[in-house]
């Protein structure tokens, strides 16, 4: 059968095969024969066409030379206004041009001068001339022609592409062709120019897409052709197929062809016809690919039935192939089946893992493979025929009560029965093993019940297991803590739990500080070992009921039950700070570490379990930004900043993107050396970073300050920052202006691991400022934080080229270390300092103290918050050279600097002498002295209406803590003080007290010439006093 269904089926694919083939033919022959007619038609409108082009333009062109050669318009003038008035009435012509009698040309029109080439042509060649020998033949026909002729088209360069020329066809008409035989005409020359190869009528014809038309001269140069080939072929005699059929067809009018067409290098089918009257024929043709669609649209339907006949065969034979293989198989698998259905029972049941016994329905064993016979720990010889309660003994896992044997139920009820969970089976030695399984009733072909049939296996590994996968599930492998999993069950079943009257719950997080230093400096071997001692020392500091467990990372989670009020909840997280600001001895090193914690109090905390834990890391976050190494409990109010920081994080964040963040520059100036210019007094500016909101205007960074150093934007701003700045220097370089930028730069962008690669690409890209007009600004925070990374990093930034400032200097505890570690330059005394230098000598001693203390060291200080000429006279007699604040400048945008440092003179602030030293200046190194000659000085302007009163002045006890009372105090011979001093300063303060009246009026100018004499006596008698042979 399948033999004789192949070779039926190959005979009907030849078949439909062989048919598709003729149908292709003769489609084929009918395309070419259809589109051959059509041809033939379009080929004799084209020729009449022409014919009715040339024989009217003949007939323009005798009237032409009819009129313009009678009478007094002979005259060379007047036959050009007639050649224009022609060109006018006989568009498709760009030019026209006769030749009297007389040898005269006159022409009109675009080509005048090829005009008086072809009317002037000599019969030999000229060397001047473009015009090929095979054209000027033809042309000397043209003008000896009695009718009109035809001429061969000539290039006309284009002046616009002078490497594509434009053609243009001459048509000549002698002298015979003009009625009038009197005319001073002997030559007239119309040019007719072929636009993109075509005559200008051919336009109106309604050609086929793809298709081409030409002209051509019965002796093979072409005389139009369209479309144009990239290569023209005017000016070179023809020889493809066109020119084969009207060579082949003499005597034919018109004919058709099919062959390699030269001009276009492709196959093309087309026709000719002869123009009447002409040596001209006229030709259209299609390109073969044209003719192959128009096939292919006519195949497609029979091609597709053809598809879908060859398919459905296909499928039918290989369906009708398959039934007969699937019967044939199928008649030799049955057989097989039936003896491996037996074969495969047995085996089965002997080597399966599971235990498998068979009982009769009275129970008794019947059968049992080699696995249940190991399990039962019994022979299979001792097990057949007895009862299966006698040899199969199950309990409940750990109290050992008996269960009951599930085969009996099988026999009673005849439906499988599952094992209780938690069962073992009692081997006859005494051995317990973990099982589980099923029993099931055998039936027979009746529905009775033969039997019973018991599987079951050892799970005592997987049991093992289990307990040990969900041990791991709530543990953390590395310090055997609960982790969050468990944790937060814990807090969920705590806040689902009604507490008892009195009763706290204490839930926290407990994160370390700096551990990250101490995974990155030592690695992660010692950073889980430091962790695993972090959580035994939590675990000995807490009580029994206590719980903590490890978050991740170095967060660690508190449950703190039965806790009675918050003052023992304080306790006892003092002890938890205690205990882990010990050193933590490890393998290789010691570490000193602290710790932050959260804490939230229930039934005071509301909200679900991870609503509790957010509460929680709110106030962890809290204790972190109060700097660390302590507790904080949360408050409501931690709600409010923290949706303030987000929005804060959200506004900055936004800003960087829409690129409103901005830098504006504040001046550092000094006194210039005498011979300076004054532009030199100014040291360089400090960039610092504004906002531009929408709404708000600009803002400072204390309205964002926090984003600045949030992870999330610290780097990016930090790399903003360093571009926009190094950008900004690098222009005002350029300009001429080398002033020196101080970029402050966030500490946890200064600790990131890419901060100098960052660093090293922003200096890359802005090679037009030197590193060392760069200098950075660091505070304290990012020592504290990880001192050593700072420090390397830092001296990396020293080793680019880079300055390094110590800004804000002297607000922290570890400022005076850094003088001593850190690689710094530059000193940046606080503003709040300076500020109140004038109203506190507190202050004024740690600026004095200060610019010393750097002087010693050889690094620069720059004193930050100058605001009046006060501060200024004083710093100046402090020998502080850099001076930073808004008594010279504001902030200002950077196209603001250059105005304002050419401005700038130092003298406008402080006249034009000598740095201001008090005469008595060098009793002491501070400049107390100074200090109250500046404060008298402010006191009387005060009363004066010209400013305001200082500090420290009016108070009882102002007298003995003001900056005199300060300097008087340090004299080593206190005691021999003349009393008039005392005296005359205590009167200086009362004087001021005493005053009521507002200032400006006369009591309070006359209080001020008071003040002014008292003071000078205060000063006239430490002159005397500072004579006297006992001061030393």
């Amino acid at each position: 059968m399948l033999p004789w269904l192949l070779r039926a089926w190959l005979l009907f694919v030849v078949i439909v095969v062989l048919a598709g083939e003729g149908l292709a033919y003769e489609t084929w022959q009918d395309v070419c024969q259809e589109y051959s007619t059509n041809l033939r038609v379009l080929a004799a409108a084209v020729a009449d066409g022409t014919h009715l082009f040339l024989k009217g333009t003949q007939s323009s062109l005798a009237m032409l030379g009819q009129d313009t050669g009678t009478g007094a318009d002979g005259t060379p003038l007047a036959i050009h206004e007639k050649l224009q008035d022609y060109l006018v009435l006989n568009p498709d012509f760009n030019s026209v041009g006769v030749r009297t009698a007389g040898d005269g040309v006159v022409a009109a029109g675009m080509d005048k001068g090829l005009l008086r080439t072809l009317l002037s042509l000599p019969a030999s060649p000229d060397a001047r001339s473009r015009i090929t020998d095979q054209q000027r033949q033809l042309i000397q026909r043209c003008r000896q022609a009695s009718d009109l002729c035809v001429g061969p088209p000539l290039a006309v360069r284009n002046p616009e592409h002078p490497q594509h020329p434009h053609w243009v066809v001459p048509l000549f008409l002698g002298a015979q062709g003009i009625p009038y035989r009197h005319s001073v005409v002997t030559n007239m020359v119309a040019l007719l120019p072929l636009q993109h190869g075509q005559f200008p009528f051919w336009h109106n014809l309604q050609l086929p897409a793809l298709s081409s038309v030409f002209l051509l001269r019965r002796d093979g140069f072409l005389e139009s052709l369209y479309p144009l080939p990239t290569q023209s072929p005017f000016g070179t005699r023809q020889n493809g197929i066109a020119v084969q059929s009207i060579r082949a067809h003499p005597q034919a009018r018109s004919a058709s062809f099919y062959g390699l067409a030269t001009a276009f290098n492709q196959w093309r089918l087309g026709a000719w016809n002869q123009v009447r009257g002409y040596p001209l024929v006229a030709g259209v043709g299609l390109p073969r690919s044209f003719l192959l669609a128009a096939w292919w649209n006519r195949m497609t339907g029979p091609l597709a039935a053809m598809l879908a006949l060859l398919l459905l065969s296909t499928f039918g034979y290989w369906t009708f192939r398959r039934i007969g293989e699937d019967r044939q198989r199928e008649r030799s698998a049955h057989d097989l089946r039936l003896w491996e259905a037996k074969e495969r029972a047995e085996v089965t049941l002997h080597s399966i893992g599971d235990g498998v016994i068979t009982t009769d329905t009275q129970g008794r064993v019947t059968d049992i493979n080699p696995v249940a016979e190991s399990m039962l720990g019994s022979a299979r010889s001792d097990l057949l025929g007895k009862p299966l309660e006698t040899v199969f003994h199950i309990a409940h896992e750990g109290d050992h009560l008996p269960v009951e044997n599930p085969i009996r139920r099988v026999l009673q009820e005849g439906r499988i029965v599952g094992l209780a969970n938690h069962t073992v089976l009692l081997r006859a030695d005494g051995q317990e093993i973990a099982i589980e399984d099923s029993a099931a009733p055998i039936h027979g072909r009746d529905g009775q019940v033969l039997g019973a049939v018991l599987v079951f296996h050892d799970v005592t590994e997987r049991r093992r297991l289990t307990e040990h996968l969900a041990y791991q599930a709530h543990h953390d492998d590395l310090t055997g803590l609960p982790n969050r999993k468990w944790f937060l069950e814990q807090l969920r079943q705590a806040t689902e739990t009604q507490p008892l009257p009195g009763d706290l719950l204490l839930v926290g997080i407990l994160d370390l500080d700096g551990f990250k230093q101490v995974n990155d400096r030592w690695g992660h071997d010692q950073g889980d070992q430091l962790l695993c001692t972090v959580a035994q020392r939590v675990r000995e500091t807490l009580r029994p009921e206590d719980s903590v467990s490890r978050l991740g990372g170095d967060e660690f989670g508190l449950l703190l039950p039965h806790m009675h009020d918050l003052e023992d909840a304080q306790h006892l997280a003092h002890r938890l700070i205690q205990a882990l600001n010990q050193p933590i001895e490890m393998d290789t090193q010691v570490a000193n570490v602290s710790a932050s914690i959260g804490w939230t109090i229930l039934p005071g905390d509301t909200g679900d379990a991870p609503q509790i834990l957010r509460h929680a890391d709110l106030a962890l976050y809290a204790a972190k930004a109060r700097g660390r190494n302590q507790y904080c409990f949360y408050e409501k109010t931690l709600d409010v900043e923290q949706e303030q920081l987000m929005e804060m994080l959200a506004m900055t964040q936004e800003a960087l993107e829409a690129q409103n963040l901005v830098m504006y520059y504040q001046p550092v100036v000094t006194r210039p050396a005498p011979s300076a210019s004054p532009e030199q007094g100014v040291i360089g500016f400090e960039a610092l970073i504004r906002l531009q909101h929408p709404q708000r205007g600009l803002l400072t960074p204390a309205v964002f300050a926090e984003a600045l150093d949030h992870p999330r934007l610290a780097r990016r701003i930090g790399c903003f920052v360093l571009d926009a700045v190094l950008s900004q220097g690098e222009q005002w370089h350029q300009a001429g202006l080398p002033l020196r930028l101080s970029l402050n730069i966030s500490a946890r962008h200064l600790l990131d691991p890419e901060f100098l690669n960052d660093l090293q690409c922003a200096l890359a890209a802005h090679p037009g400022i030197a590193p060392a007009y760069c200098e950075i600004e660091v505070t304290e925070s990012a020592p504290m934080l990880d001192f050593q990374k700072a420090q390397e990093t830092l001296q990396h930034c020293n080793a680019l080229g880079l300055r390094i400032a110590l800004d804000d200097f002297g607000t922290g505890n570890a400022s005076l270390s850094y003088l001593q570690k850190l690689p710094a330059q530059t000193i940046k005394i606080d503003q709040s300092f300076v500020l109140d230098m004038l109203n506190d000598p507190r202050d004024f001693a740690i600026v004095a103290g200060v610019v010393k203390t750097a002087r010693m060291l050889g690094l620069e200080v720059i004193a930050e918050g100058v605001e009046t000429v006060g501060h200024l006279q004083l710093l100046e007699a402090l020998d502080c050279p850099a001076l930073q604040g808004y008594l010279f400048a504001k902030p200002m945008p950077a196209e603001a600097v250059p105005a304002w440092v050419k401005a700038f003179n130092i003298i406008n602030y402080i006249g034009n002498s000598a740095a201001p030293r008090n005469h008595l200046m060098g009793i002491t190194d501070t400049g107390l002295l100074g200090a109250h000659q500046i404060r008298v000085q402010e006191s009387i302007q005060y009363l004066q209406g010209k400013g305001c009163l200082p500090e420290r002045i009016l108070g009882r006890d102002d007298a003995e803590h003001c900056h005199l009372a300060l300097w008087l105090n340090q004299l080593p011979d206190r005691a021999a003080l003349p009393v008039d001093v005392d005296q005359l300063h205590h009167r200086l303060h009362q004087l001021l007290r005493d005053h009521v009246g507002p200032p400006g009026s006369p009591q309070a100018r006359q209080l001020a010439q008071e003040l002014l004499e008292t003071n000078a006596q205060l000063i006239d008698v430490l002159h005397r006093f500072l004579g006297h042979p006992h001061v030393r």
